[in-house]
Parts: C-alpha cells; sequence; structure tokens
C-alpha cells in the first residue's frame, strides 16, 4: 500500500541505565562454557552483541513506553489531548489485562476521545502499527496516532540462566542463544495527517509477507518476573530470510524501484550481526547503507528497527530528502518493510 498523506512528525525513546555485557553473561555461565569446551568470547564473537541493556526486574513497561512518548510528544508540540489514537506495540507487557496502552493514555493524561489498545506480534509490532495507524490517516478516520513500545529482557534473562544451571546440555544452550542476545529499551512515534505534519518526513508506502509454516520456530510466555523462549535460530535465520527476498521483491514493485534503487538507509530489523549481514546479502543491497545498534543494544524486539532510525536522525546522519527502506521481520513468521522520505 502506498501512502500520500501520512507524515513522522516526531520520535522519542528511553534506555536503561543498566548494562550487562556478554563477558558478564559468559562468567555466570562458566561452568556451561567449560562443559562445552566453548572460548570465553564466543557469545560475542557468533552474534556480534557486546553488551545490552536491561531495566530492573519488574519494571512496568508501561512506565519506559511513557518516557518515550512523552519525548515523542514534547519533541512534536503535540497536545495530549490531540492524540487520536494510541498503541503500545511491544511484547512485554504489564499484565494480561488492561491494555498496556490504557496505562501509558493514564500517564500521558492523554484525552477521553482516544482509541486505545494494544498490538503485539513479536519484533514486528511497532511496524504494523504504524500500517495500522497510517491506513486510518490516510482515510480521514484520525489525525494523528502515538505509537510506543516498551521492551524489557530482564524477565526472560533471569529465567534463561537459572535454566541453563539446571540443563547445560548443548541442545538447551542453543534453544537459549538467541535469549542471551535481548535487550531493553523503548521508542516512540507520533504520526499525522498532512494538514498537521510539519516536518517533511513522510510515510510513503508498506507491503507485508507472512509465513506460519514457522510459527514455533520461536515461541515464548511468561510474566513481568519470569519468561521463557526457545529458539531454533537457524531455522529462524533461514525463513527469515526466504521471507525478506519477497516481500522486498514487492515493496521494490510498490514504490516503482524495480530498475534502481534509491534508498540512501537501510534500517533492519536487528538479531545479531550474522542475520543483518545474511539480510544485505540476499536481497542484494550496500551493507554500508545500513545501521546497526546490535553490538551496544543487543536485540530489542519490537523496539529495535524505530530505534535504530531515532538514534541516526539524532547523530544528524540522516538528510533532508533521503530514501529511507525499514526492512522488520519477527517471529510468526512475519514480515513488514517500509518507505520514507525524510
Amino acid at each position: 500500500m502506498r501512502y500520500s498523506e501520512v507524515f513522522i512528525e516526531s520520535m522519542g525513546y528511553s534506555l536503561p541505565e543498566t548494562v550487562l555485557t556478554s563477558e558478564e553473561i559468559e562468567n555466570q555461565l562458566a561452568p556451561l562454557y567449560q562443559k562445552l569446551k566453548m572460548e570465553k568470547g564466543w557469545l560475542e564473537a557468533h552474534t556480534g552483541v557486546r553488551e545490552r541493556r536491561l531495566w530492573p526486574l519488574g519494571t512496568p513497561p508501561s512506565t519506559v513506553a511513557a518516557q518515550a512518548g512523552q519525548m515523542a510528544l514534547t519533541a512534536g508540540n503535540i497536545a495530549p489531548e490531540d492524540v487520536d489514537l494510541l498503541i503500545h506495540t511491544g511484547v512485554s507487557r504489564d499484565a494480561l489485562e488492561p491494555a498496556t496502552a490504557s496505562l501509558v493514555h493514564q500517564r500521558l493524561k492523554l484525552g477521553t476521545s482516544c482509541m486505545v489498545f494494544d498490538l503485539s506480534n513479536a519484533c514486528l509490532g511497532m511496524l504494523n502499527a504504524m500500517s495500522v495507524a497510517a491506513s486510518m490517516i490516510e482515510s480521514g478516520a484520525i489525525r494523528t496516532a502515538l505509537l510506543v513500545s516498551g521492551e524489557n529482557a530482564a524477565p526472560l534473562y533471569n529465567t534463561t540462566m537459572k535454566d541453563l544451571e539446571l540443563d547445560s546440555s548443548p541442545e538447551a544452550f542453543s534453544q537459549a542463544l538467541a535469549s542471551l542476545t535481548l535487550g531493553s529499551g523503548a521508542v516512540a512515534y507520533v504520526l499525522q495527517h498532512r494538514s498537521l505534519a510539519r516536518s517533511g518526513h513522510r510515510l510513503l508506502g508498506s507491503v507485508v509477507q507472512a509465513d506460519s509454516s514457522g510459527a514455533t520456530l520461536c515461541y515464548g510466555d511468561g510474566t513481568m518476573q519470569e519468561m521463557r523462549m526457545k529458539t531454533d535460530t537457524r531455522g529462524l535465520l533461514r525463513k527469515g530470510l526466504e521471507l525478506s527476498v519477497s516481500a522486498w521483491a514487492r515493496l521494490k514493485s510498490v514504490m516503482d524501484w524495480n530498475q534502481s534503487c534509491p534508498v540512501k538507509h537501510i534500517i533492519t530489523h536487528q538479531v545479531s550481526k550474522t542475520h543483518q549481514r545474511k539480510v544485505f546479502e540476499v536481497l542484494g543491497l550496500d551493507e554500508t547503507k545500513g545501521a546497526c545498534e546490535i553490538e551496544w543494544l543487543g536485540n530489542t524486539g519490537s523496539v529495535a528497527a524505530p530505534l535504530s532510525l531515532a538514534l541516526q536522525v539524532e547523530k544528524g546522519l540522516v538528510k533532508t530528502g533521503d530514501l529511507i527502506a525499514m526492512l522488520g521481520i519477527g517471529s510468526g513468521i512475519n514480515t513488514q518493510m517500509m518507505a520514507i522520505q525524510w
């Protein structure tokens, strides 16, 4: 789908102060490393993750999502009562009920006519929400949307490390590897109708692809205190790359990029450096156009790709008029790719 009326007006984010290094994780897993005859430094060497950030165990996702949301509202000079739609898009949620978005709404003191709900789809939630909000803006149903996500990997680390102490088999470590790359973060975007937007940052179009034959390749469940996730990293990589090829072809077709690709920046979902490299390789893209925060943030789930763009903008690396491709992928397996003109 192509959009003509939708703009990214502002962005915000929040990051934890606590840093957990791969070296610290390996120190905790020393008996397992010794049993499996693994060299220290293996985790960083194979994933590209040197460190990640974690909020304290029990931190409500709504709290950090609201922090990012407030930053985005302030940056865009958006009054709380002018927000027509609020979506929380994280894997992490405060509770089964009510919607985490309701708690964000309360914290930000948004208006009573604001539509409020959660949209959760593994690492793809934020991009999915962007397309939902964009469609509503394009149709004229709403004019301003606030999309937020707050992810906290601390409960997953807490449980994973305990489980690996009890089961240090190669299979258990392999299924837990993806969990050891995760980091925490929060991000927020304000999307607006052309009639209100002042930024000039236009959302051009979006495509989706799904392959539910890989639905159980990454499977997780839990609470704010305890989470577990088992991942077939090789199977997920293979299926994800196959889906990315077809989705990229569709995005190029929708955006009329078939003869040449004028994109200046390629923002991918960030799982590991290996995944990043493979995505660029199979799509035939210039890796120097990519942005990668995996080394110091880890895989921040639904926050990863939108936060990466926000950081690129903050660093002054994105210029007015630049074309941006945002390539998202999540367990399920689902992918969504978006085109943006800054």
